[in-house]
């Protein structure tokens, strides 16, 4: 099986977005050319660097917030990416450095941000406009995911005492409305997650399934009976193979390989590629 199966969520979409900074237009097209290869790690480490870059050239706050959050996306995809164990993990410490820091300019502790309660995310969505509150979300999003990688680096031993921060988080996105966001990146982690885990800490099948199917039948295109996502559609056939539902995993998976790539997420190229790679090893085992 290829790595990219044990990933928990798939990775953020960045689009190329016009700036007057010429680093940031920079650090935007090299990370469009991203891939799963050598190269393309290559060209990750040099968007990052670039990102830096602009963040340090960039006056206008909203746009530096921006790109801090396509740093972490870009952070995130090179320790999913690469093959070298502490360099996976120096990338994901550094998407949480960077989404902790976001989360602190708007205002969140990073520390208590995934025990928030409901009246609490409620006057901090009062205190910000609407970018402010979809950089908290994405900050959020961030944080959690690579957490998570994190985790699964570290082992579950080392790492289930911080399994609430991330949960917590991605129940303080939904919160806040912000559920959808990246295919409806929430619910297909803790769904991931409760595949993942061991009954014994907490792992759950029946609620992978639940989330999972939230997440696939949000994100289905007009007519058809594949999510968007790749991962949505690997995951939730994971879920249903270890469920004892076979047939019903492989239909899902058959139907996601024959699908019109054009009509998956935009700005996720290089990850349904990947997704579409796994699931093709996925049917020929299960067949």
């Amino acid at each position: 099986m290829g790595k990219s199966i044990l990933l928990f969520t798939a990775v953020f979409a960045i689009g190329l977005h016009s700036f007057a900074n010429e680093k940031a237009t920079q650090a935007y097209e090299a990370y469009e050319q991203r891939d799963y290869s050598q190269a393309g790690t290559k060209k990750v480490e040099e968007a990052i660097a670039l990102f830096s870059e602009a963040i340090d050239a960039e006056s206008d706050p909203a746009q530096v917030r921006e790109l801090k959050v396509a740093q972490t996306s870009a952070y995130y995809f090179l320790g999913t990416a690469i093959n070298d164990k502490d360099g996976q993990l120096a990338a994901h410490e550094s998407a949480m450095a960077i989404a902790d820091s976001l989360m602190e300019e708007m205002g969140v502790d990073s520390e208590q941000a995934h025990e928030l309660s409901q009246n609490e995310i409620a006057q901090i969505k009062n205190s910000l406009d609407e970018n402010e509150e979809l950089t908290l979300a994405e900050a959020m999003y961030s944080k959690g995911i690579s957490l998570s990688q994190w985790g699964k680096l570290k082992g579950i031993s080392s790492s289930i005492g911080r399994l609430p921060e991330v949960l917590g988080l991605m129940d303080r996105i939904e919160m806040m409305g912000y559920e959808s966001i990246h295919e409806y990146g929430p619910y297909r982690t803790i769904g991931r997650i409760n595949f993942v885990l061991p009954k014994l800490f907490g792992g759950d099948l029946k609620k992978s399934e639940q989330y999972l199917k939230d997440a696939y039948r949000n994100t289905l295109p007009d007519g058809e009976q594949y999510s968007t996502n790749g991962y949505n559609n690997i995951y939730l056939a994971e879920t249903l193979h270890k469920l004892g539902k076979e047939n019903q995993a492989i239909r899902l998976l058959e139907t996601f390989v024959s699908a019109d790539f054009s009509t998956l997420a935009d700005g996720s190229e290089p990850e349904n590629r990947e997704a579409l790679r796994i699931a093709e090893e996925l049917i020929k085992d299960w067949k």
